[in-house]
């Protein structure tokens, strides 16, 4: 009995996990299922710089001495789920105003569109680990 009542219960906050996430403008049942899955433990992470330096929008910048470095997006990570962070980050851009008034401060600042969507995608993870946490520590 204690057995069925931990997967049931471990289903119902699965359940509350997707449907949190799935409450940002441009996150469907594709993002919102997939980033639960890959992050099934929210709580091992205690910043949000970690969760993106785990799922690969983070970006890495290499730097000696007077040479200003180049930033990049880190090779590393879920492939899969960092391509749909880009593509929800592109829908909730455009139905979201916070979203969109932030892409276009970095567009303006960078001029480079990938760049503006690729941070706009690490703060949409950072948003959606935020959401997924359990109850109790968000």
């Amino acid at each position: 009995m204690d057995q069925r009542l931990r997967v049931i219960s471990q289903k119902q906050d699965e359940a509350r996990r997707i449907a949190a996430v799935k409450s940002v403008p441009g996150v469907g049942e594709v993002v919102s299922s997939t980033f639960a899955a890959e992050m099934f433990r929210p709580g091992i992470f205690n910043r949000s710089e970690e969760v993106t330096a785990y799922l690969g929008p983070a970006p890495v910048v290499q730097q000696s001495g007077l040479c200003k470095g180049t930033a990049r997006l880190r090779p590393i990570g879920q492939r899969r789920l960092r391509s749909l962070l880009i593509k929800a980050a592109w829908m909730w851009k455009q139905r979201d105003e916070w979203a969109s008034n932030f892409y276009n401060r970095i567009l303006s600042r960078h001029g480079v569109p990938q760049k503006a969507i690729a941070a706009l995608a690490r703060k949409l993870a950072a948003l959606l680990w935020k959401l997924s946490l359990p109850a109790a520590t968000a």
